[in-house]
């Protein structure tokens, strides 16, 4: 071994204090690390010489404690207990046979230490293999990183499996399938109304009323349903059917008979007869026709109070314009949207 380290911890003017004592040739344009180097086995290469002296004592005492190996170390450690054992142990006898059982039992001490030592460094193994395997060791960042995105990947998978199965994406084509359409449009600004007509021409009628309930609400909840007896009233027939002569008839029926669409298209060829019934069910009702009617007819009658011949009382007419929400100029605005909403469809088309 080397007593390099315990060079290399000293400062450069002891290293050349060294060398001046050992009297290293040339030793003045070497560099620190150099000088180590050259030191080192100059004073290895002279041991018999310069061991006892002063100065270089640490030196030698560091070179002879790192010259053994530790097994060797162990070995010799091993050898001296079981001698020491055996020389408690052993009876004193005065017999010539003294020495030839201390010759044997010499004998076989040796054979086990020698065996002890060429096991040593298999035992060391061993035990170090024991104690690596029992300790706890962290994964490495790539395991973490791969265990994160497996978890991500199933997890996404679950998620994606969970939509599949809820058909919310059908649901929601067929919604903007229906929704993007005039007929929809129109559809809805006529329930609209129908809805507020509803609360004024058929007015809603306490029907029981649910007792408190401890702990969840402490006032009585009533129940009311629409009072069905008016449908035999003329106060409800009266507005209904203006309401719906207004908004519904008139207006498909002026739709049906001027259907700019149909004059446009007047044959087609189709291959299946479900295509030509779909096409020919578009083409009875012309949908810019039909709101542009309604919203004309709605300011005739509601704006200018036109009672069609006499058929309707101003008070009727009164009540249907205040029934619906924004009287009759809602019904212009609504008209108006869909009369564009269904220009727009048709230009989309050509």
């Amino acid at each position: 071994m080397s007593g390099l380290p315990y060079l290399q911890k000293l400062r450069k003017s002891d290293l050349a204090e060294f060398a001046d004592t050992t009297k290293l040739a040339d030793y003045a344009s070497l560099k620190k690390a150099e000088l180590e180097v050259a030191l080192d086995e100059h004073l290895r290469t002279n041991s018999t010489t310069y061991s006892k002296v002063p100065s270089l004592s640490e030196y030698y005492k560091r070179l002879g404690s790192t010259s053994r190996s530790p097994i060797k170390r162990m070995a010799e450690k091993v050898s001296e207990t079981l001698k020491s054992d055996e020389e408690d142990t052993a009876p004193v006898k005065k017999s010539r046979r003294k020495t030839t059982t201390r010759a044997e039992d010499t004998t076989d001490t040796e054979s086990p230490v020698t065996t002890l030592i060429k096991q040593a460094p298999k035992e060391i193994a061993r035990r170090s293999s024991i104690l690596t395997s029992q300790i706890p060791i962290p994964p490495s960042p790539a395991v973490v990183t791969d265990a994160i995105d497996r978890e991500t990947r199933r997890i996404r998978t679950s998620i994606s499996h969970a939509y599949d199965e809820t058909h919310i994406h059908e649901y929601s084509d067929a919604a903007r399938d229906y929704l993007s359409s005039p007929l929809t449009v129109t559809i809805l600004a006529t329930l609209l109304e129908a809805y507020a007509l509803r609360a004024t021409v058929l007015p809603n009628k306490l029907l029981t009323e649910v007792p408190a309930i401890p702990y969840i609400k402490s006032t009585r909840t009533a129940i009311s349903v629409p009072d069905l007896f008016l449908l035999l009233d003329s106060k409800f027939w009266a507005p209904f059917s203006l309401w719906a002569l207004t908004s519904l008839i008139l207006p498909a029926l002026i739709s049906y008979f001027i259907n700019l669409p149909l004059k446009a298209h007047p044959s087609h060829n189709y291959s299946t007869r479900r295509a030509a019934t779909q096409h020919n069910a578009q083409m009875q009702f012309d949908p810019f026709i039909f709101n542009l009617a309604k919203g004309v007819i709605a300011y005739i009658v509601y704006a200018h109070h036109f009672n069609l011949g006499g058929i309707y009382q101003h008070f009727t007419i009164a009540t249907v314009n205040e029934s619906i929400l924004g009287g009759f100029f809602a019904v212009i605005v609504s008209s108006g949207i869909g009369a564009a909403v269904s220009l727009y469809e048709a230009v989309l088309k050509k």
